[in-house]
């Protein structure tokens, strides 16, 4: 009897996964279920939303722990022979099983990968903070290139084909894990489900738990002694104007733009700002201001339809204001800009505000019909405010 039980228990042990591959199956699985419906979800809010931020850099924390454990799990499947199939299972069934596999590790890294590399060649240059505590370096190759934007498009479509392509094939998998268990009534599904009786499993879980916690202590104490950073994410925006026209002060808002920042109270040098204005959007309460400076001699809407500003440095001022220096292009030229940005508190909103000075002949407004300033001033006050979110690191 008891040379009988042994041999039973023998060959129910060789028909399971062993306990770790079970726990990276089931890890792996809750992760990205996780990523998907926060990726889903912070797609359907705002561009602005400050919940959206919050809610990327948690989708790419999740993201890149797929990637660390499906490295993990790949090593363990390469190392650790799996049970043999049921002998129950067509021949056809069992390689079809095989690919299905193999194409679920391939998405499990394409996805993370793609978003990554999406990320590094933004020109947005927003990092990835790993569960609000450790910064995540971007992929060299991607933030020195000329066609960031281009490639950072192209990467973004990828990032969605692999994601879309993982959701079909988790509900393939899913679905024919359930058929082989309630139709076939074979033993697929119990293969890879947690031996919940077996003491070394819940040795196994308990070792998880622990590793666990230590890892959320030890970035506590890491984040607590650093104090690595308050990052604050951009929200609604205002991108307004001031000129000289004919005398008197005429002020212009263009009503379409786009704030995409983060910034750093403890080290501002790790802040960025970005800001793109839809020239053709303007509004003025002169008519002929409105009128007129969508046109070519002007803004050329048309042929250039945003102006793009992108902060290249950001340290603090003496005054508590942040000293911001970036590039500003409009239209087909681009030069230096430099302005002090003050966050305050109004009615319970964080607000970021700043303004500079610009030229319009460095930029080739109105040079045409304008050349002189006799009418319509050289310079121009530029304004812009964009609320921000909450402190995400503490």
């Amino acid at each position: 009897m008891t040379s009988a039980a042994n041999s039973s228990a023998k060959a129910s042990t060789e028909q399971r996964y062993g306990h770790v591959a079970v726990i990276f199956h089931w890890l792996i699985a809750l992760f990205i279920i996780g990523l998907l419906i926060i990726g889903k979800f912070m797609t359907s809010l705002d561009e602005n939303s400050p919940v959206r931020f919050v809610l990327t850099q948690w989708h790419k924390s999740f993201g890149l722990t797929v990637l660390a454990l499906s490295v993990l799990r790949i090593i363990w499947r390469l190392t650790h022979r799996p049970p043999a199939e049921p002998s129950s299972i067509a021949l056809w069934q069992q390689r079809s099983a095989s690919v299905a596999h193999w194409l679920l590790y391939a998405l499990m890294f394409a996805m993370p990968i793609t978003g990554w590399i999406m990320v590094s060649a933004s020109p947005l240059n927003i990092d990835t903070v790993l569960f609000d505590v450790i910064t995540i370096p971007h992929l060299p190759p991607f933030t020195e290139l000329a066609n960031r934007e281009a490639i950072a498009a192209a990467f973004h479509e990828y990032h969605e084909l692999a994601s879309h392509a993982l959701i079909v094939l988790l509900l393939v998998h899913s679905g024919a894990a359930l058929k082989h268990h309630f139709i076939d009534k074979d033993t697929t599904l119990l293969r890879m489900s947690p031996d919940t009786a077996s003491h070394s499993f819940k040795r196994h879980i308990v070792g998880l738990v622990v590793i666990i916690l230590g890892v959320a202590g030890g970035l506590f104490f890491y984040n607590n002694i650093d104090r690595h950073s308050a990052l604050l994410a951009a929200g609604e925006s205002e991108v307004s104007f001031i000129a000289l026209v004919s005398g008197s002060e005429t002020p212009g808002i263009f009503i379409d733009s786009v704030v995409t920042a983060t910034i750093d109270t403890d080290t501002p040098s790790n802040s960025t700002i970005v800001a793109v204005v839809k020239t053709g959007t303007l509004t003025s309460d002169n008519a002929q201001v409105e009128g007129s400076l969508p046109d070519t001699d002007w803004f050329d809407s048309e042929g250039f339809p945003e102006a793009r500003f992108e902060s290249t440095d950001i340290s603090a001022n003496d005054d508590g204001t942040l000293a911001v220096v970036g590039s500003l292009t409009i239209k087909e030229t681009t030069t230096q800009v430099s302005f002090p940005m003050s966050l305050s508190d109004e009615e319970g909103v964080q607000v970021a505000r700043g303004e500079f000075v610009i030229d319009r002949k460095e930029y080739n407004i109105g040079m045409q019909s304008q050349s002189g300033d006799g009418t319509v001033g050289f310079d121009v006050t530029v304004k812009f405010r964009f609320d921000i979110g909450v402190d995400s690191a503490n």
